[in-house]
Parts: structure tokens; C-alpha cells; sequence
């Protein structure tokens, strides 16, 4: 009884900090910018036309764009990288990927998996401390809800927001192993038949860490492990590298921190150029595995448009008036925005970056379209 009632108040406490968080952190101009459209794709003759009035935005900066068609790559970058380094990007400029991270992530469980060192039914108990758990094993969330976002967990852990208020512009930073601990010591786990699914920074976060902990090694070594060195990208990274990586731009056009992560590393700390991304979409494209194990839709998901599944982190969507079949993910953090979608069956994709944090998913949505658009074009002479 006690623990519940506390559990209420903090609840309720939260909800009023979350709130006053979303205001001061600028959430309404986080959201699409005014003024920018996207034409649709049969206004368009190319893929300048498409971003055109996104770049010319003031709130924007500078944006980095790699195109996957039938085996060729070609890579598309324009705005400045900086006011104090106004010059275009490139498809080696060092970009946060944010929420893409969860996908490596999920790559990463179901390698593991294949290799019989986690298996996808693995309740998380049995990778949290003892003193922490106090639910049965029956309510435990396991590693592929986690990998689903149906774990019943919230999108972030309510002590997190707290910490997170007084430190806006980093927010993950002082979020420590011990406050996650905490946290699930007070949690109180969803009845599986109630589970839905729904996106949370957390379960993905503790994914990773808990694939870290059987690898016994750290997320970043994972990633190198699983990841970034098979694939050849040299380039990327997990975590803050001062120095390497493009200056982000917050919602009202000024310079903001990079994001740093202690814990939840999982959830979204890579950081990769566009040249490396390509490698990537290049690898699910061509259902490489584990990757293609990945995109395999496992639910469905109500809140992302009509027929949305998800799989271990990929989403699946179907686009409103297209006949496309696209595999997505997108990201975003306190200065930068990402999105990378592929179609196995047209072979084709794209990956767009922006270091502001005007969302980026219309230009990828519209490229995919135009390429698919040129397709038919050649299909028909």
C-alpha cells in the first residue's frame, strides 16, 4: 500500500514537471516548422526540388541525404554545418543518429539470440539485481518486448524527469545505473494481457545495457563488436566525441549541447556520418542477417497510421495514397533530426540527417516516392 501510494504521488508530481519540461524545452517549436513544405512528387524533378524548402528555413541548418537505388549510392548535402563554419556538410560530416540507435540495438539482440546467448523469452529479472525485483516472473517483460516496445514500460523512467528539468540541454547525462534501479524498485510491472504497444525510451535503453552486461563488455564495445566493425563503419560511434561531430541547432535556431547518455545508451547515443548509414541501409536492404530477422513484424501499432507493425525496433508503415511497403525509423535529440527508410521490394532507400531539429520524415517519405516514381518512369520506355 505504501509503496503504490508513493508511486501515485510521484506519478502526479511528474506529470506537472514533464509538463513545465515539454514548455521550457521548447516543444512547440519542436514540432514541424511553419512554413516548410515538402512538394508532393509529382511537383518534383529532382531531389533538390524536394528539400529546397527545407533548407531555405530559418530555423534549419544543414542536412546530408544518401540514396540507396538497386545497388547505387549517391549522397546529397546542402545548407551550412555551422554559422561559425558556414559550409556544406558532407557524407562524412559526423551527425547524433538519436533514435536509429535502437534499431543496432535490436540488430544486436537478435545476433545474440543466433548465437544462443540471450534468447527472445529471457525475462529481464533475471538480468536486473535481486534487491530490485519484487514481481513474479509471470509479469517480468522479456527481451523481445523490450525490442518492441511492449514491455509495459514508460517512455522514460519517472525519476528521469526529474533530473531531466534541471538539466534540459543534456538531458540523459546525469541519469545514473543507481536511478534506474531505483526506479524499478517502486515500478510496478503491466499485466501482460494489457500490454500494448508503446514507444519507450526506457525498454530500448535497458536493452542495450543488459546485452552489454552478458557480453560483458560496455554498449559502445557491443556496438564496435557487432556493428560498426563488421559493417566498416569507421567513422561512427557511441557516445560524445568533443570535437567530431556537427553543431546542433535547438527549435529556435540556437546552438545546443550534444546529448550525452550514462545508462540508457541504448535508446539512441550513436553517432554516424551519412557515408557509414549507407553501409547500414545497404546491409537490411539486402536482408542481410541479422538484419533482415529484425524487420519482421511482430505487432501492430495503432499510434503510427493505419496498418503500422512493428518488428525488433523497425517499424513497417504503408503510406497514405502509395502502394509502397517502406521499413522506418527516425530520431531526434536537443539539435538534430534523423530518418532512414528502405523498401525491400523496390530496392531502393534513403537516409536524410539534419543538424536542427525540424523533423526530417516528409523529405525521406517524398524521396522514396520520387525514386519509386522514376522507377516506373524507366519500367514504362
Amino acid at each position: 500500500m505504501k509503496r503504490t501510494l508513493l508511486f501515485l504521488v510521484a506519478a502526479i508530481t511528474l506529470f506537472f514537471a514533464y509538463s513545465i519540461y515539454q514548455f521550457r524545452s521548447g516543444a512547440k517549436a519542436m514540432q514541424e516548422a511553419k512554413g516548410i513544405v515538402i512538394p508532393k512528387v509529382e511537383e518534383v524533378a529532382s531531389i533538390d526540388d524536394i528539400v529546397k524548402n527545407y533548407i531555405n528555413h530559418d530555423l534549419t541548418k544543414g542536412l546530408s541525404i544518401g540514396v540507396y537505388d538497386s545497388g547505387q549510392v549517391t549522397y546529397h548535402n546542402y545548407g551550412i554545418r555551422s554559422d561559425d563554419h558556414p559550409v556544406p556538410p558532407t557524407h562524412q560530416s559526423v551527425y547524433e543518429i538519436a533514435s536509429i540507435t535502437k534499431t543496432f540495438t535490436a540488430a544486436i539482440l537478435a545476433q545474440m539470440v543466433s548465437e544462443g546467448k540471450v534468447s527472445y523469452d529471457d525475462p529481464v529479472s533475471m538480468y536486473l539485481p535481486e534487491k530490485v525485483v519484487h514481481w513474479s516472473d509471470s509479469l517480468s517483460m522479456t527481451l523481445e518486448e523490450l525490442a518492441t516496445h511492449k514491455s509495459g514500460l514508460p517512455s522514460l523512467p519517472y525519476n528521469h524527469i526529474l533530473k531531466a528539468f534541471y538539466h534540459m540541454d543534456n538531458p540523459y547525462n546525469n541519469y545514473t545505473e543507481d536511478d534506474l534501479y531505483s526506479f524499478f524498485t517502486y515500478f510496478e510491472p503491466v499485466a501482460k494481457q494489457n500490454r500494448k504497444v508503446e514507444y519507450s525510451n526506457l525498454g530500448a535503453g535497458l536493452l542495450g545495457n543488459i546485452l552489454a552486461q552478458v557480453a560483458g563488455v560496455s554498449y559502445s564495445e557491443l556496438v564496435d563488436r557487432y556493428m560498426l566493425n563488421p559493417l566498416g563503419m569507421n567513422d561512427s560511434y557511441v557516445g560524445y566525441r568533443e570535437g567530431h561531430q556537427m553543431t546542433g541547432y535547438n527549435g529556435y535556431g540556437a546552438v545546443t549541447p550534444a546529448w550525452e547518455s550514462q545508462t540508457l545508451q541504448g535508446a539512441g547515443s550513436i553517432r554516424a556520418t551519412t557515408e557509414d548509414l549507407m553501409k547500414y541501409l545497404t546491409a537490411n536492404v539486402n536482408a542481410e542477417q541479422p538484419y533482415a530477422e529484425t524487420h519482421q513484424s511482430r505487432a501492430d501499432f495503432d499510434g503510427f497510421g493505419a496498418g503500422t507493425k512493428i518488428g525488433l525496433a523497425w517499424l513497417t508503415i504503408y503510406p497514405k495514397d502509395s502502394d509502397l511497403e517502406l521499413v522506418f525509423h527516425n530520431g531526434g535529440s536537443g539539435g538534430f533530426k534523423s530518418a532512414l527508410f528502405f523498401s525491400k521490394k523496390t530496392d531502393q532507400g534513403v537516409v536524410v540527417l539534419a543538424n536542427s531539429i525540424q523533423s526530417v520524415d516528409a523529405i525521406g517519405l517524398r524521396i522514396m516516392e520520387y525514386l519509386d516514381n522514376q522507377s516506373e518512369i524507366v519500367q514504362a520506355h
